[in-house]
């Protein structure tokens, strides 16, 4: 037996061995396979109506602030007030806004974290000079983080608490969540057990996701979700990926930058990649969903996103119900300057969108943000966000 148990033992060692002399990439976790053109594309930067924040770094760990928007046509007048903490090993958010919800973050890194740069404090828009951007440290090959949310509304309803663990190894990345997981609710109606019989059933929402890579530039993962928010409902959900990152090139300097001068730009890790495409696909809802983003120089990238709707006729009770085949494509570009970023993007819907960001002084940041949409009858709106440091 200790034979066999020794050779066992070997055999993984060897395989961690090769494994390792392959010097495969990072993947990342399978929720940001998109985020390269989440940040291009200017959906989460939109504000509709007007947006003040306030922020107060008390410390290096400690922050507050506060946030007031009015002025949205879908939503009403809000404040919150957030606070943060945060330290190579734990961080920790909260948030209540003015009917009482209260939102907590937590998270604690099993491996510590280097501590982030302090921001450069920028030189007035007028100036010439231009600022030295901060130096980021250099991240763990390896992270282990576990992660809890809870929302609690005021009302009573749509209350949450979400556990997660997110692991990074070298070359593979492995996350598992519940969502408001009941270990011992009530037995389903469907139940052929006799009424005497105690029982009880699992609800929650369960995530299981693994990404991996598989050569320098290719990774493929899959997501198992299960879904049962009641006794009698439950709804299971498998999910594919793929993500293509071939190795980085070699990017021409800005146009701006005199030739032998510094770059005033924030600079970029040259391992990082230059172009990257990611593709996942839901066989049991028929969401297809691809982007594409690449970075063309220290300034200027462009991403573009793909999504398809594809469902096959049912036969239900002698009738057919016919399948649906939906799309929609956006191209974006996202530019930088020393004190300015201006995202834009247009879609196959007719929707134009831009968000521009302006550094006007030390610690103080303007935003506009504009969307029309042509396919509604030119509908529009406009937003403007104003956000102050201390």
């Amino acid at each position: 037996m200790a034979a066999i148990s020794n050779s066992f033992w070997g055999l993984l060692d060897k395989y961690a061995e090769m494994r390792k002399s392959l010097n495969l990439p990072s993947p990342g976790n399978y929720e940001s396979l998109h985020k390269e053109v989440r940040g291009v594309l200017p959906t989460v930067f939109m504000i509709d109506g007007a947006r003040f924040e306030l922020h107060s770094h008390h410390n290096q760990s400690f922050q507050t602030g506060h946030t007031l928007s009015w002025g949205s046509a879908q939503q009403p007048p809000s404040y919150q007030f957030t606070s943060a903490y945060s330290t190579p090993t734990v961080a920790l958010v909260g948030q209540v806004d003015h009917e009482g919800s209260v939102s907590a973050r937590g998270q604690y890194n099993w491996i510590p974290l280097p501590s982030p740069p302090q921001p450069p404090l920028h030189e007035h828009a007028n100036s010439t000079e231009h600022p030295t951007p901060p130096v980021m440290p250099e991240m763990p090959k390896i992270t282990s983080t576990s992660k809890l949310q809870a929302l609690l509304s005021a009302q009573g309803a749509n209350n949450m608490i979400q556990l997660e663990h997110d692991h990074h190894d070298l070359d593979w990345s492995l996350n598992a969540k519940c969502s408001n997981a009941n270990l011992i609710d009530s037995r389903p109606s469907w139940s052929t057990k006799p009424e005497s019989t105690f029982e009880t059933s699992i609800t929650g929402t369960y995530t299981l996701s693994y990404l991996q890579s598989i050569s320098k530039s290719i990774a493929l993962g899959a997501e198992l979700t299960y879904q049962r928010p009641t006794p009698d409902l439950e709804d299971p959900s498998l999910a594919f990926a793929f993500r293509y990152a071939p190795p980085p090139s070699v990017l021409p300097t800005p146009l701006s930058v005199p030739p032998g001068a510094p770059s005033p730009y924030m600079p970029i890790n040259p391992k990082d990649p230059t172009q990257v495409f990611t593709a996942t696909w839901m066989p049991s809802v028929g969401v297809f969903s691809s982007t594409y983003w690449r970075r063309i120089n220290q300034r200027l990238e462009v991403g573009s996103e793909l999504q398809l709707l594809m469902t096959p006729s049912t036969l239900r009770a002698g009738d057919r119900t016919p399948g649906r085949r939906e799309g929609m494509a956006s191209v974006g570009f996202k530019v930088d300057t020393v004190f300015t970023t201006i995202r834009a993007m247009v879609s196959s819907h007719g929707q134009v969108s831009a968000v521009l960001e302006e550094k006007i002084a030390p610690g103080i940041s303007l935003q506009l943000c504009g969307e029309i949409d042509y396919a509604r009858g030119s509908a529009g709106r406009v937003g403007f966000g104003f956000t102050f440091e201390a």
